[in-house]
């Protein structure tokens, strides 16, 4: 009540006044109590998209790109996978000694050095874990379609004309800060 369509809940960080992410004793993330928070909201700002079409000669180029900004998504996929140690940033930070987070324990000291990655993962991934952490900005800006299409000019009183083309559709990103496509 009182929200919007596609409102995201899950686990959130417990957190000081600050802001600051709190840890119990063994450097483990603490969760809000209380049950599910608000973490976000899908549905973008605003989109925005640009489509262009040049003809040369018989051949015609269609170029769509298209952009979404704002909005959130959360990759429960990548939950999983840190919380089994089998996605590349459990194991970066594995080989790196740990997890750099701006945290203090829980009598507001803060905690200098890095969080064993272990005992991070298997906190905040999984199903259970903290999703807050697994919140994504969703804003996009993509090539969605290149198209290049050939004009055969037929002599026919039933076709004047047949083009054939070849469309490819989400080609790249220019910009993406989720660790996946957020229109999956």
């Amino acid at each position: 009540e009182g929200g919007s369509f596609g409102d995201l809940y899950g686990k959130r960080f417990a957190r000081d006044a600050n802001g600051k992410i709190i840890v119990d004793a063994d450097g483990k993330p603490m969760a809000e109590t209380g049950g599910l928070g608000y973490v976000g909201n899908p549905n973008p700002d605003f989109m925005l998209g640009f489509n262009n079409i040049i003809t040369a000669g018989n051949f015609t180029f269609r170029v769509l790109i298209d952009g979404r900004f704002g909005g959130e998504v959360m990759s429960i996929t990548q939950a999983m996978d840190d919380k089994f140690g089998v996605s590349l940033v459990s194991a970066d930070d594995r080989d790196n000694g740990g997890v750099a987070l701006d945290a203090v324990y829980e009598d507001g000291t803060p905690v200098n050095g890095l969080l064993n990655a272990q005992d991070f993962y298997t906190t905040v991934g999984g199903r259970g874990g903290i999703t807050e952490y697994y919140v994504y900005d969703a804003t996009n800006v993509r090539l969605r379609e290149f198209s290049v299409g050939y004009n055969f000019p037929l002599k026919s009183k039933l076709i004047k004309n047949f083009r054939l083309s070849f469309v490819s559709r989400n080609l790249f990103f220019f910009y993406l800060k989720a660790p996946y496509d957020p229109d999956i």
